[in-house]
């Protein structure tokens, strides 16, 4: 099973959007796929056509209930999604420390082996002992940044927390999304990638106006505007993630 998170410090950079882009893309090459939305807002389960929360998130997960059973089909084949609720706030109180969530969290995903492919995390913008533990064991870190001086400020703020833990994740990759290429701030900020402390993917996601219509749609861009610039970006940028899990 491969394991996906979609992070960064910074929220609005298009990280949910990612998170359910990457997801849809990988049930649509039929690939068993499940996206654990660990965002208290369960803004990925909406895009996503999920109304039916876990109300008591928190308290089923502080149990290390597998994840198998907080799974709930969405409209899109080979794609579920555990969702999110507000209880996820709580989630540092109730797995008390970084160790205790690594048992829980292994407990929940191990029998997820056996019959899924893909799993993707979206989690928060905050670091907390779950969240730390998440981004410490899957095979991909990737943080959407957004072409601006806050970009290289945020993505060093993330490489220089794991940098000063024990364990820190196995890869870590920035892409650009939201991109103009209109715009000279965006486009000296792209020049500047190579500066950045970790590697940042080839692949840019532009910026498109299909997107803002997946909250009305509750669909993955991909799926609607499959044509559009965004959506071919995405797909590139789902190949390029498997050049890097296999180099």
């Amino acid at each position: 099973m491969i394991t996906i998170a979609l992070y960064n410090l910074k929220g609005g950079v298009g990280k949910t959007t990612s998170a359910v882009n990457l997801a849809y893309l990988a049930s649509e090459a039929k690939r068993s796929t499940v996206l654990w939305d660990w965002d208290p807002q369960g803004a990925a389960s909406w895009y996503l056509g999920v109304d039916e929360l876990n109300k008591k998130a928190i308290k089923l997960m502080s149990r290390g209930m597998p994840v198998g059973k907080l799974e709930v089909a969405s409209p899109f084949p080979n794609l579920t999604v555990v969702p999110a609720d507000l209880s996820l706030r709580k989630a540092d109180m109730a797995l008390a420390g970084v160790d205790q969530a690594r048992k829980l969290i292994q407990k929940m995903v191990s029998p997820l082996s056996e019959s899924t492919s893909i799993l993707v995390f979206d989690c928060p913008p905050t670091i907390s002992p779950s969240i730390e533990f998440v981004l410490s064991s899957v095979d991909l870190v990737l943080v959407p940044l957004i072409p601006s001086p806050l970009s290289l400020r945020a993505m060093t703020q993330v490489s220089e927390f794991f940098e000063s833990r024990k364990r820190a994740p196995k890869r870590i990759y920035g892409f650009f999304n939201m991109v103009d290429s209109r715009r000279k701030l965006h486009q000296q900020t792209l020049e500047g990638a190579k500066y950045f402390p970790v590697p940042v993917m080839n692949t840019v996601i532009p910026m498109d106006s299909a997107a803002e219509l997946m909250a009305q749609k509750r669909a993955p861009l991909t799926s609607y505007a499959r044509r559009g610039r965004a959506a071919i970006a995405y797909r590139a940028m789902w190949k390029e993630i498997g050049q890097i899990l296999t180099s």
